[in-house]
């Protein structure tokens, strides 16, 4: 199910003197089973451009297509397109309504008009998707539910519904490490196991750079890099010169490369780093 853009420009505030052009000529291809992370420093337009591929925002001049079919066409079945492009927003309190946790994740696949089996199983498999037992969490209440939790209510919710591509907007922004770190975890098996296309919005690089096989960087309402994430992070300059910060694994590398070590560029992977600093390491002493 591939999703192409197709010179998408999008602002806001028209008509008035504070416009804000948040997307310029975005041309984009994102192929049935990639993972692919949009990265940003602030108003940069990554959010923006999200929110059109499951038809938030229904394009003004320039074009979405999902598997072919146009968001702005009249003929487009908008519902079931939200259905096939789930979006997992930042904050899940603005995702989440229901009282109950199975109230919640149920709504999606009622919608479907699904007999009560088909949801009931639906259900428990996306609730045992993120990591919560449908026994324990069927039940509970949503303003019980941690931080954490309730991220992974909204992405169970998502899944419900059977979307062939997955949009996630910044969901570890806010998080502890280890709620972090579960998420993460999360995202990686979900997409390992079912092949789901993902596309992974943050502005955090230490989180891209973990998952994310390609990157897309963008710079007010542009793409200014699309590329797999180890050419990404070799352009790390670049990176820094608009305003994002390297994980820290890059900057390590890069500052022992200003020094004169002999590593390779585009390191973020902190076992290949200990490898190539360790060779690095190896020569000096065998060059002394």
């Amino acid at each position: 199910m591939p999703l192409e853009v197709i010179d998408l420009c999008h602002s806001y505030k028209e008509g008035t003197p504070f416009v804000h052009e948040a997307l310029q000529g975005i041309n984009l291809y994102i192929d049935d089973g990639e993972f692919v992370g949009i990265i940003g420093p602030t108003r940069s337009g990554k959010s923006t451009l999200a929110q059109h591929f499951n038809a938030l925002y229904i394009p003004r001049r320039g074009k979405v297509l999902i598997d072919g079919n146009d968001t702005k066409d009249k003929n487009t079945d908008l519902v079931r397109l939200r259905h096939r492009v789930g979006y997992v927003f930042q904050n899940p309190d603005y995702q989440l309504f229901a009282s109950t946790v199975g109230e919640d994740v149920s709504f999606g696949p009622r919608r479907q008009n699904l007999p009560p089996e088909e949801i009931k199983a639906r259900v428990r498999e996306s609730l045992e998707l993120v990591g919560l037992d449908y026994e324990a969490f069927f039940k509970r209440d949503i303003y019980a539910l941690s931080g954490g939790q309730k991220r992974r209510a909204a992405i169970a919710g998502v899944l419900a519904c059977k979307p062939r591509i997955l949009v996630l907007d910044d969901i570890t922004a806010g998080l502890d490490p280890a709620g972090r770190e579960e998420i993460l975890a999360v995202i990686a098996r979900l997409h390992s196991e079912n092949q789901i296309t993902t596309i992974f919005v943050s502005s955090s690089m230490d989180d891209v750079s973990v998952l994310a096989e390609r990157i897309i960087v963008m710079h007010e309402g542009r793409i200014i890099i699309d590329d797999t994430t180890r050419a990404v992070f070799s352009r790390a300059d670049e990176l820094e010169e608009i305003g994002l910060e390297l994980p820290e694994v890059t900057v390590l590398v890069e500052k022992l490369r200003k020094l004169g070590y002999k590593l390779p560029p585009g390191l973020f992977n902190i076992e290949e780093a200990q490898a190539a600093i360790a060779m690095a390491l190896d020569q000096g002493r065998a060059e002394q």
